[in-house]
């Protein structure tokens, strides 16, 4: 079984937790909802097509830069009153996701689609694209494997001020005598006339200790080309 890995970063993140309207907050990791919605953003599939596809696909999350929460205070001026709106972000954050299926086939049409995406893609809201690299590559191992081997992302200078023991998260099946988190991010539908959520168990599995050694190098100017 192969792995998909995704470099997760950017100014600012935001990863829907429970929210409303008034009080629009952010889980400290990607959840899944997000990282699907992307997806299939670069496949080119509308917001009522099926993703039963993508549901399939298993999900973990290493934690290489925890960023800091910002606040954001809106004002929206409506007909009758006027609301404050409180929206949250992840600043300066660094996720490694990685995404498997038994299909290898179909893990390599993923990565093709977020190279070359049909939609525009962003990190949990449309304020918030990825910056450059956001495809890895796939590694030809387990998702535990890939996430735990695969060099540390954080940005230099960070990597001087934190540990380098990084946080795993890894989805499952809720069975066993581990601790399990029970997270209600699975899409059912993007639609907005149906949105629908199902729930999956998660896993920390602890803290790993990452190579400072990086495979992939910044280009300023990449995108321009």
């Amino acid at each position: 079984m192969s792995t998909l890995l995704l470099r997760l970063a950017a100014p600012l993140q935001s990863w829907g937790d429970d929210s409303n309207f008034n009080n629009r907050r952010t889980y400290s990791v990607p959840t899944k909802s997000g990282v699907l919605g992307m997806i299939a953003a670069a496949l080119g599939r509308k917001r009522d097509d099926s993703i039963d596809d993508l549901k399939m696909l298993k999900m973990g999350v290493r934690v290489d830069q925890a960023g800091s929460v910002l606040t954001d205070f809106q004002m929206v001026h409506g007909k009758k009153q006027s609301d404050i709106t409180q929206r949250y972000y992840l600043s300066d954050a660094v996720f490694l996701v990685g995404l498997t299926h038994p299909d290898d086939l179909f893990i390599n049409s993923l990565k093709e689609a977020l190279l070359h995406p049909a939609f525009p893609l962003f990190l949990g809201r449309r304020s918030c694209p990825p910056s450059y690299p956001l495809v890895l590559g796939i590694r030809d191992c387990n998702l535990k494997e890939a996430l735990e081997n695969e060099p540390w992302l954080a940005q230099e200078w960070r990597k001087k001020r934190l540990s380098g023991k990084l946080r795993l998260i890894l989805e499952s099946t809720g069975r066993g005598t581990a601790i399990f988190h029970r997270l209600r991010d699975v899409p059912v539908s993007f639609n907005p006339e149906q949105r629908e959520y199902q729930y999956r168990y998660v896993q920390e599995e602890g803290y790993v200790s990452c190579s400072s050694e990086s495979k992939t190098e910044h280009d300023a100017f990449g995108e321009l080309e």
